[in-house]
């Protein structure tokens, strides 16, 4: 090739980087949401079925605070992971 030909653009490293982390958050959002959804409507239908809507809907509470737990609990492992991946050393294969 001679000099004076044009060079090639350089593309940054990851230009997907901000779309991707942005996919992965919105992920994590929806699914928060929807495990206090699913557990919630599982209570809501428990209750129609042992009667208890118009006096106290006891499922439906518990559905939703269990959607709520399990839905910490899901971000808390997936931030975790990512986490210790970003900080973890790099691994020495002397051995």
């Amino acid at each position: 090739m001679s000099e004076n030909s044009p060079q090639e653009p350089q593309e940054p490293a990851e230009p997907r980087a901000p779309v991707r982390e942005y996919a992965r958050l919105s992920s994590m959002g929806f699914e928060f949401s929807a495990s206090v959804a699913l557990l919630g409507w599982l209570g809501w239908l428990l209750d129609g079925f042992f009667g208890l809507q118009e006096q106290f809907p006891a499922f439906l509470l518990v559905g939703v605070f269990l959607g709520v737990g399990l839905g910490i609990y899901r971000l808390q492992l997936k931030l975790g992971s990512r986490s210790t991946q970003d900080s973890s050393p790099p691994e020495d294969s002397d051995s």
